[in-house]
């Protein structure tokens, strides 16, 4: 196995704003765990508590787009020089041959810049996928003002002329720019990184859309259950729904379902539709933001987790979380997971648009005890064959980074034996 001198982490936010930046902590950790020089560059300021787990940090000293002015955002969402020249600088001082890097997200505030400045090392690099925006502009295959999925090709003369952005057509055209932007500087049939995907319909999605990139895999999510006890689901009341409060996510579909059904619902989170879903649903229960071992509590309340996102989700990490508990699954089938759910018996899905039905299946889980027990044990017992732990989770980066050096290696080997044959001298 080829020796690894330092791995570098790179993404947008210092502190966890969501998955990606908590998954691009918890790779931070899972290396120091290990032993390995760990260094964090991001977009914000560097974080004291990295700090203090012996990682050196850098930050460009910036916030997300919707955080910094509209000229500010519109500059930094392009290309970012500051986060180029903070890379671009970090390697030249410290790279060595046996430096890797694991990129996350660079869409809020480290910009298409970051594919210019690590040109020198991709051929070190791992790029995880956790969206869609290497492909679409914004981000989803989803037309947000229909909140439809969009099957247009991304960039094809259809996608251009679609008016698809949640905010505007002047936004639209922004992410165009950017999407041609990134694909200059990425130069993904010629990029020798790594980029992996959290789930293998997330991969091939990529390559349905034309996805020029040479080296491809799969690595799940890790996910740690809200308990390491079963839930008994059968003995709960109602249903639970965790994520930010807002359209995309389908809060306002899982509301209505159970209000129609006539079932209570908790929900966790907010966002901004918080105040009018609370308005105009006061059925239900708003217990605002939990840290997970609050979620717990209310989990063994229910019995069941909806999941009703419109847009894709690659992934679903709280799917899982609920599942590997022993909470049934209620997904919508945008979700890449929703045929996992259905397949292992730990759930059902549901079509969006097909409300009677949803409305059905929320009825017969409130009172089949049976099926509910059944699904609940299915999932304690089974759900984590989706999803890696934490430390097998980075296992499986190590492997990639390690393979790539040793690849490295190999060929510097062969050109330095190439030349020794050449060299008269030794004839």
């Amino acid at each position: 196995m080829a020796a690894i001198d330092r791995i570098v982490v790179i993404n947008d936010y210092a502190t966890p704003k969501g998955g990606a930046s908590f998954l691009a902590a918890q790779s931070v950790r899972g290396y120091r765990a290990l032993g390995y020089a760990v260094s964090y560059l991001t977009g914000q300021s560097p974080d004291p508590e990295l700090a203090e787990l012996g990682v050196e940090t850098q930050g460009v000293g910036s916030e997300g787009l919707l955080q910094v002015s509209a000229l500010k955002g519109f500059r930094q969402g392009l290309h970012n020089r500051d986060a180029e020249r903070m890379i671009r600088d970090w390697i030249k001082t410290n790279d060595t041959p046996g430096t890797v890097y694991h990129l996350h997200n660079w869409g809020q505030i480290l910009s298409p810049a970051v594919y210019k400045a690590l040109r020198p090392v991709e051929a070190r690099m791992i790029a995880t996928c956790h969206d869609f925006f290497g492909v679409c502009p914004n981000g989803g295959f989803l037309n947000f003002p229909k909140t439809e999925p969009c099957t247009l090709r991304p960039l094809s003369a259809g996608c251009l002329v679609s008016q698809c952005d949640r905010r505007s057509s002047v936004h639209k055209y922004w992410r165009v720019a950017r999407q041609l932007h990134m694909r200059r500087l990425a130069r993904f049939a010629r990029n020798g990184a790594t980029f992996s995907f959290i789930h293998e319909r997330m991969k091939d999605r990529y390559l349905e859309t034309g996805f020029p990139a040479r080296d491809l895999v799969t690595i799940p999510n890790p996910v740690d259950p809200w308990s390491s006890k079963r839930i008994e689901a059968e003995k709960g009341a109602g249903f639970l729904f965790v994520g930010r409060l807002a359209k995309d996510k389908g809060a306002d579909v899982a509301l209505e379902a159970t209000k129609r059904a006539g079932v209570g619902i908790i929900m966790v989170g907010t966002g901004p539709d918080a105040e009018m879903l609370a308005r105009d649903y006061p059925n239900a229960t708003f217990v605002g933001w939990q840290a997970r071992e609050q979620i717990i509590d209310f989990a063994r309340q229910a019995r069941a987790l909806i999941m009703s996102s419109r847009v894709v989700e690659p992934f679903g990490l709280v799917v899982l979380e609920a599942a590997m508990s022993g909470l049934p699954v209620v997904s919508a089938e945008r979700a890449f997971l929703t045929a996992d759910v259905v397949r292992l018996g730990f759930g059902a899905g549901f079509r969006l648009h097909d409300m009677d039905d949803f409305e059905a299946t929320l009825r017969r889980l409130e009172t089949g005890d049976a099926e509910v027990a059944a699904m609940s044990r299915a999932g304690f017992e089974s759900a984590s064959q989706l999803c890696h732990s934490m430390d097998s989770w980075i296992a499986a980066h190590i492997g990639v980074f390690s393979r790539k050096l040793g690849a490295l290696a190999a060929a510097r080997h062969r050109a330095e034996a190439s030349i020794d044959v050449a060299d008269p001298s030794i004839l």
